[in-house]
């Protein structure tokens, strides 16, 4: 197909196109105003050694994975759920939760999703500082020099809205409608094997086109009839320009 040929195409069903992408974007609106809103609340853990050792730099490289597993266990959400009277079960509990270790800067991050943002907070503050007491109690047999402390980093604030995102997700949705309109377009296009043109005649038939038969509206129809009528009704004149019998 050549520039022109997309040209038509767009400019004969442009209509479609746009009708796809309205009801895309609209749809993903709505369905975004009926998801329930989550929040969330995010906390930092910070794992060094109690003295700069290389030795015990390498343990906490390996230990960040292990710690991020201990804070995900069924024991911890149990403790949070009761201390902050959620009444949810540890398993439903631990599916808000998402914890990510961070080589690179020796800490944990947490994230906790809630309907609640203040709920939110409060569960991500509750879960770290819990740990961190674990965590003590497990390193008070070891000496002092060895330790390897884990600290809140800061405290949380109150969680941001996570999802759903309604503005990205209407535009995403009207481009995705934009291609699919384009694509239909283009496929209705191919499935019309109908000549409309001298164009297509020479390119489908192979045959050069000698005339065609004008296009005619109705307008002009019109306009031709009405000045027939009009020059049936003169009346004749003589040469002098009066009518005969004057």
């Amino acid at each position: 197909m050549q520039l022109r040929d997309y040209y038509r195409v767009f400019r004969k069903s442009w209509w479609l196109i746009v009708i796809m992408c309205l009801a895309a974007t609209i749809g993903s609106f709505a369905y975004s105003r009926l998801q329930v809103p989550t929040f969330r609340a995010s906390i930092r853990l910070d794992v060094s050694p109690a003295r700069y050792d290389y030795g015990l730099t390498m343990v906490i490289e390996n230990l960040l994975r292990q710690y991020g597993q201990q804070l995900q266990t069924d024991k911890m959400a149990d403790i949070v759920s009761e201390k902050l009277k959620l009444d949810l079960p540890a398993e439903r509990l631990r599916t808000r939760i998402k914890v990510s270790p961070v080589p690179e800067d020796y800490a944990i991050q947490m994230e906790v999703d809630d309907p609640d943002p203040n709920r939110a907070k409060d569960i991500a503050y509750a879960w770290a500082d819990e740990f961190v007491k674990q965590h003590q109690v497990r390193m008070s047999p070891i000496e002092p020099r060895d330790r390897i402390e884990v600290t809140i980093h800061d405290n949380p604030r109150p969680g941001e809205l996570n999802s759903p995102k309604t503005r990205q997700n209407a535009m995403a949705a009207a481009v995705l409608g934009l291609i699919v309109g384009a694509l239909v377009a283009f496929f209705l296009e191919y499935l019309d094997d109908t000549i409309k043109t001298p164009d297509d005649v020479a390119q489908y038939a192979g045959l050069p086109v000698l005339s065609a038969i004008p296009t005619v509206t109705y307008a002009a129809v019109e306009r031709d009839t009405t000045r027939r009528r009009g020059g049936s009704r003169a009346a004749p004149t003589t040469a002098s320009g009066t009518a005969p019998g004057d």
